[in-house]
């Protein structure tokens, strides 16, 4: 897959497999560490110390940032000079998935979810209980685990032929037998993420020129569950904003 001429990727590391699979240049990504969406406020800050340096390329004319609203993480977020272009999305499972699996056919009450890139390149309840053992006893360990987990009942991992391996697998099964969870896996597929890359009007995704800001009103045609409404209907949605050149993609 080619990326428009003027397009980089900003992403988290989480999205390192699929755009790895998909051939994007290296040196078209800059990644931040996963685990940033658990400190919003840093996000931002990271988020912008980040786009002001890759607005320093002049061929640079737009920014696909490959992040969810990340609990506020994006608030505020602008560039000065070039183009925005993020998913609506509150965080990254919906593009993980992709549209084939929108929330009337598949129930995510009580899926942990883990992908590829959560598993090499994330932190995850597994990696927490082990640091955490290094400060408590393996049984208060487990105890802090699963009360952390106790709304969960599945370890649900998400399978793209090319990027799970055997040790993804055992992974998430080994974190399903630890914290007393059902095993599950379930397709992604890589059919969003690409037509946002790609500039493609066929995914839910948010466009904004220089100067004007992400905000939560920009979230409102994505549900609760952090999953994109009506993914299939190819409409152009307009709100009403204080940036009327902001376009919002169905």
């Amino acid at each position: 897959m080619r990326l428009p001429p003027g397009t980089a990727v900003l992403a988290c590391k989480v999205f390192a497999p699929e755009l790895k699979m998909l051939n994007i240049p290296s040196e078209k990504i800059s990644f931040l560490e996963q685990g940033l969406h658990n400190h919003p406020l840093k996000l931002r800050k990271e988020l912008g110390l980040a786009l002001n340096s890759l607005e320093k390329d002049p061929s640079t004319e737009e920014v696909v940032l490959l992040y969810g609203y990340c609990g506020s993480g994006l608030e505020g977020l602008s560039s000065k000079r070039v183009r925005l272009r993020a998913p609506l999305v509150h965080d990254c499972i919906p593009l993980l998935l992709d549209s084939s699996l929108p929330p009337d056919k598949l129930s995510t009450s009580g899926l942990f979810f883990l992908s590829a890139g959560w598993i090499d390149h994330g932190k995850t309840p597994l990696t927490e209980y082990y640091q955490t053992c290094k400060r408590y006893d393996p049984e208060t360990a487990l105890w802090i685990a699963k009360e952390t987990l106790k709304s969960y009942t599945k370890v649900a991992l998400i399978t793209e032929p090319g990027l799970i391996q055997d040790h993804h697998r055992n992974y998430a099964r080994r974190m399903a037998k630890l914290f007393g969870l059902e095993y599950q896996e379930v397709k992604g597929g890589l059919g969003w993420l690409t037509s946002l890359l790609t500039r493609q009007k066929k995914r839910g995704s948010l466009s904004l020129e220089p100067g004007c800001p992400v905000s939560l009103e920009h979230y409102a045609q994505a549900s609760s569950s952090g999953t994109a409404s009506r993914f299939d209907q190819a409409v152009q949605l307009q709100i009403e904003s204080d940036c009327p050149e902001t376009a919002f993609d169905q």
